[in-house]
Formats: C-alpha cells, sequence, structure tokens
C-alpha cells in the first residue's frame, strides 16, 4: 500500500486505534460495516483497543453486531444540528474531549466527507491516517491515495475503497465484498401492535415499499409506486410502506395516489426506530425501493428485493446481496446530463415499469 505525505508507516506498536466514522449515511456504513466487524476481529487477536465513532442515530443498530470488546463513540449529529449556535458549540467540544481522552495511537477515516475530516484532525491521535489525496493534508501523517471513482471495473464499488483503508492498517482482504453481519435474531422484531390495530396481520406475508430517497433524482415516480402497491395487494401480499423523516412527504403523496379502499396498504413512515425498522424487514417477503439506505438495510439482513436507479453509478453502488435486481434505463441518459439538469425529465427512471418490477420479483421467486 502507497502513502502520501511524509510516507510515514502505521506505528507498530499501536494499542489503541479509532475509525471516526460519523457517516450520515446508513448505506455507506453498511458497506463498510462487513470490514468494521473483521477490524475489530483483527484489533482483538492483536491485543489492540478499537473504537468507532458512529452518528448516534446508528448506534442502536451497530452495537449487536459488533463484539463487546469493540467499543462504541456516538456522534450527537441530530443533537448539533438541531441546537442553537452555543448549544451546538457546546455539544462539538463536548464530544471532541471524549475522543481526545481515548488517546489514540492512531486515528483513521475511510470517507472524503468534511465531519470525519475535521474529527480527525482534532483527535489528538499520534497517528493520523486519511483516504484523500485532495482534503486529506497538512495534519495528517499518512494519505493512502485512493481513487473512488476511476477504479478497473472489477473493483469499482465503493466496498473496494473502503477495504483499501483497511489493508492499510494490516486487514487481510475477505474473499468477497459483503455487508454489515447481524447475528441471529438482530435487529430483533418490532411491537407492531398499532399496525394490527389498523388490520395489517403479522402472520401473512409482507412486501415493504420505500417511496423515498435522499435526493429527488433518485426517486421513481410516486404514481408508479402507487401502481406497484395495488399489483402486490393482488399478487396477495400486504404492502407496507416504511421510511423515516421527508420520507413521509413522499409516502403520504402515494397514498393520496391510491385514494381508496386502501385495505391491505400500510404506512409505518416514522413509526420505526432504525432498529425496529431492520427488525420489521427482516419478516417481510420482499423489498421494492429507490437506491437509498433501507434498501441496503434489507439486503444486508437477506431479504429479496428490486432497487431502482436513476442517474447513479450503479457499479459504485449496487446492493452486496445476492437475491437483489437492480433496474435502470442508463441508455434513455445523455452525457450532457447531470444530476441537477436532465435533458430527458429523469427517463432513465421513468421508463422503468411497474410490470418490470413485477417481472423481477417473479423472477426472485418473491411472489407465488
Amino acid at each position: 500500500m502507497a502513502f502520501l505525505l511524509n510516507f510515514a508507516p502505521p506505528p507498530v506498536h499501536a494499542r489503541r486505534i479509532v475509525l471516526v466514522n460519523p457517516t450520515r449515511y446508513l448505506g455507506n456504513l453498511l458497506i463498510a460495516g462487513g470490514l468494521i466487524q473483521a477490524f475489530a476481529a483483527h484489533s482483538h487477536a492483536q491485543g489492540r483497543a478499537f473504537t468507532v465513532v458512529v452518528d448516534a442515530a446508528f448506534v442502536d443498530l451497530l452495537r449487536p453486531a459488533l463484539p463487546e470488546t469493540t467499543a462504541l463513540l456516538a456522534y450527537p449529529r441530530g443533537a448539533i444540528k438541531a441546537a442553537g449556535a452555543w448549544r451546538k458549540l457546546t455539544l462539538y467540544l463536548g464530544f471532541l474531549r471524549q475522543l481526545r481522552a481515548l488517546k489514540a495511537d492512531i486515528a483513521f477515516n475511510i470517507e472524503e466527507d468534511s465531519t470525519s475530516d475535521r474529527l480527525t484532525r482534532h483527535s489528538g491521535a499520534a497517528y493520523r491516517l486519511g483516504c484523500s489525496t485532495t482534503r486529506h493534508r497538512g495534519a495528517y501523517e499518512a494519505v493512502v491515495p485512493i481513487s473512488f471513482v476511476a477504479r478497473p471495473l472489477a473493483r469499482r464499488h465503493r466496498w473496494y475503497s473502503f477495504m483499501e483503508m483497511f489493508a492499510a492498517l494490516g486487514l487481510q482482504e475477505p474473499p468477497q465484498a459483503g455487508y454489515l453481519h447481524f447475528p441471529p435474531g438482530a435487529p430483533p422484531l418490532p411491537d407492531v401492535t398499532r399496525l394490527q390495530e389498523q388490520g395489517f396481520d403479522p402472520k401473512q406475508p409482507y412486501a415493504a415499499l420505500h417511496a423515498g430517497a435522499t435526493k429527488d433524482y433518485k426517486k421513481w415516480p410516486r404514481n408508479y409506486f402507487a401502481q406497484l402497491a395495488r399489483r402486490l395487494r393482488d399478487a396477495g401480499l400486504q404492502v407496507v410502506f416504511i421510511g423515516a423523516g421527508r420520507d413521509a412527504h413522499e409516502s403520504a403523496q402515494v397514498f393520496e395516489l391510491l385514494g381508496h379502499p386502501r385495505q391491505g396498504i400500510f404506512d409505518v413512515t416514522n413509526h420505526f426506530s432504525l432498529s425496529q425498522l431492520g427488525g420489521f424487514l427482516r419478516g417481510a417477503r420482499c423489498m421494492v425501493g429507490n437506491d437509498s439506505g433501507p434498501f441496503h438495510l434489507a439486503t444486508a439482513l437477506g431479504v429479496k428485493g428490486v432497487v431502482i436507479f436513476g442517474p447513479t453509478d450503479v457499479g459504485l453502488w449496487r446492493p452486496l446481496g445476492e437475491e437483489v435486481r437492480v433496474l435502470q434505463h442508463s441508455a434513455q441518459c445523455s452525457p450532457e446530463c447531470s444530476r441537477k439538469r436532465c435533458l430527458f425529465d429523469h427517463a432513465c427512471l421513468k421508463s422503468i415499469s411497474p410490470d418490470e418490477v413485477m417481472a423481477a420479483l417473479y423472477e426472485l421467486s418473491a411472489l407465488h
């Protein structure tokens, strides 16, 4: 592994290592999660203390999947965002004190985001390792020169760039790319009493649908989700729309298009915590959604599904599960298009029909 800057190799006798990874993207965390687990085992075998800085929203989901010897340090992103100016500073500095109190020998990050960069810089670690030759300079002892985009096709997926960071610290590459692995029974099934009061039967098969996404250019048309929900219900499945935060707007718009009656179609957007949502998805017959964190979560839990891609790079962000179908009509796109400006009104999404999704689900034997 080549290093830039002063070419300083990681200290051989390091005993305290911190991964600074407070990503707000669930999909990124799940993609890197299997490597985090492997590195936790690697560190334990070498007698090293390993701590992971993680967004507070993900702690409950991640904790059961990591050994007790691995510590989690929760970054209070949500609380900082919601606070006033003085409170923001107080929360941030309080977290920074916790991070510096670890007295890390090595602190490293695996993404290019500014939060990971600032925390790594100010971690107080004796050795700081970065992954971006453009962002991670000056305060770092070394940088792994990772190209996140221009990569050989076989190693294009983001998992491989994450792997390069762990390899720089001595981790052997696993036989194949994979998600965070959840132990049996985790996440646990949530209480669905309120859903049962609306007519949901947990003993009968159900499909999970996710109409939201972090970006508008990732969202399949709402009327297609409405059509698909009816088709799945007619195929004998209960249909449950999931999501959190701003996904509530997408779900509400789909339900408006559905009209009445809506028997057999339910909405649990913002009803579950992330861990509870994972438990609910674990019991689903299948899932259909946009390229988003919840779809990666369902796939990591072994749920069959169909994911719909717009202009996002499939090679970089495709789900890592085997029982997944990716639908994308990239031939509809133009080289002159961008995520913010599309000459064809996002035909790559709109040309994917509910019929195609149903056919893909039948191919997966997700429907009978």
